[in-house]
This record gives structure tokens, sequence and C-alpha cells, in this order.
């Protein structure tokens, strides 16, 4: 698979709750980067452990998450996605930028999430 097809079965393995497979598509050294320091998830994340902290939050954070790729623009192993998240109280947009190694395993997710948005959403 190439670098699109990478990301892309990662939102689809994401959307379908498949998360056993999800964390296969991830390299154990991967650096996840949620930028702000006013949302709480801020910060870099090394390695796949520390992103999977993170993303186990999700479902104690926000009701009826999830993330549907709009569109991918890839140019080697770099690929951006615009994506729609939505969330009770929330309907906005995402931008996510990945790096795949040559082992089809991302290495770097970085996130530019409305993150006015998803801190409204939060459950209290």
């Amino acid at each position: 698979m190439n670098a699109k097809q990478v990301v892309a079965k990662t939102y689809e393995l994401f959307g379908n709750g498949e998360m056993e497979a999800w964390t296969e598509t991830i390299d154990d050294n991967i650096v996840f980067t949620l930028p702000g320091d006013e949302h709480p998830f801020s910060g870099i994340y090394k390695g796949k452990q520390a992103m999977l902290e993170v993303f186990a939050k999700i479902p104690e954070t926000w009701d009826n998450f999830k993330v549907e790729p709009e569109f991918m623009i890839a140019e080697g192993n770099k690929v951006f996605v615009k994506v729609r998240a939505k969330a009770d109280g929330m309907d906005t947009i995402f931008g996510h930028y990945f790096e795949v190694n040559d082992h089809g395993k991302i290495t770097t997710m970085m996130t530019f999430d409305d993150s006015l948005s998803m801190h409204n959403a939060m459950k209290s």
C-alpha cells in the first residue's frame, strides 16, 4: 500500500471501531502532536503507547465522536487529510498530517483541529 492508502485504511478501521487492527497501522515510535496550550490533550506524545493513552480518552470526553476524511493529498510518504469531525455538540473541520514509513506504518501524526469547538463539546 502507498502512504495515502495506509492513511485511508486507518480512518476506515478507526471509524469501524476496529481498534486492534487500527493500532497495527501505527509505528511503535510514532510522534503524535496536538498543538496548543489550553486544550487538555495538547502536547507532543512520543511512542505508540503515549498516543493510545490520548485516544483512549476520546469516548469519555465526547459522546458520539467520529471523524470522516473528506479528501487526502499525498506527496511521497506525506499525507494531508481534511476531516469532518462530529460529536454531540460539535460539527467541524480538522486537518491531519501524516508521515508513513517504508513498512506501511504511520510514524508522524500532527493534528490541526478546531480546539475551541472540541472544548465546547466536551462532557462536563
